[in-house]
C-alpha cells in the first residue's frame, strides 16, 4: 500500500496542477452525468419508488469506486444490489433490464468506434475466404444448419425465461418513450462520453502523447476492451498492454507505459476517493466499510473455490 501511494504521489508530481484539476473535473463530470442517466432510467421504471438523484449517484459512484479497488467488477454487483434494496417494488430482473438500457448508447458508441478503426485500416476488407470460396455448397449447408440451430436455441431459451423477461422489461420502460429516452438518457450519456474523451486527451497532453481524434478513440477502444475483460481492479495491466499496441506508431514504449500507468493510477485513486466518499454519504461509513469487506470476502471465497484441490500423496 505504501509503495502504491508513493507511486501515486510521483505520478501526481509529474502532472501540472491546472492539468490535473481539469482531468479530475472531467472525470467527476462523467460520473455525475452517468449517475443522472441512471436516475432517469430508474425513475421511469419505478415512478412510485421515490427514486432520487443523490442516492442513485452515491450508489453508482460507489460502484465505480469499488471496481477501482476490488476485482471482477464487484462494484457493479454491489451497485445493482443497492438499487434493488433502495427502490420499493423493484426486482432483480428489472434492475438488470435497466442496466441493459443504460448500456445501449455506450454499446452503440463502442461498435461505431470499432467499425471506424476497422475501416480506417488499409486492406481491411481484402480478406480471402479460402476454404469457403472453394466449397460453396458445404458453406451454404453450414450457414442454413447453423441458422436453424440458433433459432431452436432461441425458442427454448425464450420459453424458459419468458417470465424473467417480462420482469426485466419494467427496467426498460423509458425506451418506450423515445423522446424521453433520447433527452434524459442518450443526450446525458453523450455528454458523459465527451467528458470521458476529454479525460483521455488531458492525460495524453500531460504525458506528452500526441493528442488527436484518432489517438483518443484508440485509447477509448482500448479502455473499453480492458474493462470488458477486467479481472484485476481497474484493469490497469490489460489497458497498458492494449495502449502499447494501439499507440505504437505515435510514441515510444516508455512514453506509452508512463502515460497509461499514470492515467490509470490517478483515475483509479480518484474513482475510489470520490466514489467511496459519495457512497459513505449515502449509506454511512460503517456500512461502506462493511460492504467492502463483504465483497472482498466473497471474491476471496470464489477464488479459493476456483483453485484445484491438491493431489493426494
Amino acid at each position: 500500500m505504501i509503495d502504491w501511494l508513493e507511486q501515486l504521489w510521483d505520478t501526481l508530481a509529474a502532472v501540472s496542477l491546472p492539468v490535473l484539476i481539469l482531468a479530475l473535473a472531467l472525470q467527476t463530470t462523467q460520473t455525475v452525468l452517468v449517475g443522472l442517466a441512471w436516475r432517469n432510467i430508474l425513475r421511469s421504471a419505478y415512478p412510485d419508488g421515490n427514486v432520487r438523484y443523490r442516492p442513485i449517484l452515491g450508489y453508482y459512484a460507489g460502484g465505480v469506486g469499488l471496481n477501482a479497488i476490488l476485482p471482477a467488477s464487484a462494484g457493479t454487483v454491489a451497485m445493482l444490489g443497492l438499487f434493488r434494496a433502495s427502490i420499493p417494488g423493484s426486482t432483480v430482473a428489472g434492475v438488470v433490464g435497466a442496466t441493459v438500457v443504460q448500456n445501449i448508447f455506450f454499446g452503440i458508441m463502442a461498435a461505431c468506434v470499432y467499425l471506424w478503426l476497422f475501416l480506417s485500416v488499409a486492406g481491411s476488407f481484402d480478406v480471402k475466404l479460402g476454404w469457403f470460396d472453394e466449397h460453396a455448397v458445404a458453406t451454404l449447408i453450414i450457414v442454413v444448419a447453423g441458422g436453424l440451430l440458433i433459432t431452436m436455441v432461441v425458442k427454448i431459451l425464450w420459453r424458459r425465461f419468458k417470465t424473467t423477461w417480462e420482469n426485466a422489461k419494467e427496467g426498460g420502460t423509458i425506451v418506450g418513450e423515445p423522446r424521453k429516452f433520447l433527452t434524459e438518457v442518450v443526450a446525458v450519456e453523450a455528454l458523459s462520453y465527451v467528458a470521458r474523451m476529454g479525460v483521455n486527451a488531458t492525460y495524453m497532453y500531460a504525458f506528452n502523447i500526441p493528442v488527436s481524434v484518432t489517438n483518443i478513440f484508440l485509447i477509448v477502444a482500448a479502455s473499453s476492451i480492458s474493462s470488458t475483460v477486467a479481472i484485476a481492479p481497474g484493469a490497469v495491466g490489460t489497458q497498458t498492454a492494449l495502449a502499447q499496441v494501439v499507440l505504437a506508431p505515435v510514441a515510444s514504449p516508455a512514453a506509452i507505459t508512463t502515460y497509461s500507468v499514470g492515467q490509470a493510477i490517478i483515475t483509479t485513486a480518484w474513482s475510489a476517493l470520490f466514489g467511496l466518499t459519495m457512497l459513505a454519504r449515502t449509506i454511512g461509513w460503517k456500512d461502506t466499510r462493511k460492504l467492502i469487506h463483504v465483497r472482498k470476502k466473497k471474491d476471496e471465497e470464489a477464488g479459493e473455490e476456483a483453485e484445484p484441490a491438491p493431489e493426494q500423496a
